[in-house]
């Protein structure tokens, strides 16, 4: 069972509408600046961060509309392969997890909390977000 608490929200500045904006393991690197999106219904990689990867397009699979690729990741101890639709378009986040890694994760993500919860093989596990993350990758993709 899933349980939500106030005092999960101590440090995050309230009222917010901030984005649930943390950092996940993908293949073996860590990453930041991955936005966990519940209104989108694929996982998003940018060109741009498969060549920080050093993953080649050429390993990429083409479909007739994308290009399908797919990395393992890891969230503390639940690790899933997971499909992503490569996009080459300049973002400020490196990474869209969305619909299809939220519940291959069984995970539920309290936007009010800035976190992700998930069941794990012993107990509930969590991911935080970063408010101070999510608000600077506001300000640079609105460049305010």
């Amino acid at each position: 069972m899933i349980i939500l608490k106030e005092q999960e929200t101590a440090g995050i500045d309230k009222p917010h509408c901030d984005s649930l904006v943390t950092n996940l393991v993908f293949g073996d690197l860590e990453v930041g600046r991955v936005l966990v999106d519940t209104g989108s219904t694929v996982n998003v990689i940018f060109q741009d961060n498969l060549h920080r990867m050093k993953i080649e397009l050429g390993e990429v699979l083409p479909t007739l509309k994308l290009l399908i690729g797919f990395l393992w990741v890891m969230a503390k101890e639940v690790t899933k392969i997971v499909d992503f639709a490569v996009i080459d378009n300049p973002t400020i986040y490196y990474m869209i997890m969305g619909m299809p890694w939220i519940s291959a994760m069984k995970a539920m993500p309290p936007t009010y909390h800035l976190d992700i919860k998930f069941p794990t093989a012993n107990r509930i596990s969590a991911i935080c977000g970063s408010q101070k993350q999510s608000r600077l990758c506001f300000l640079a993709e609105h460049k305010v």
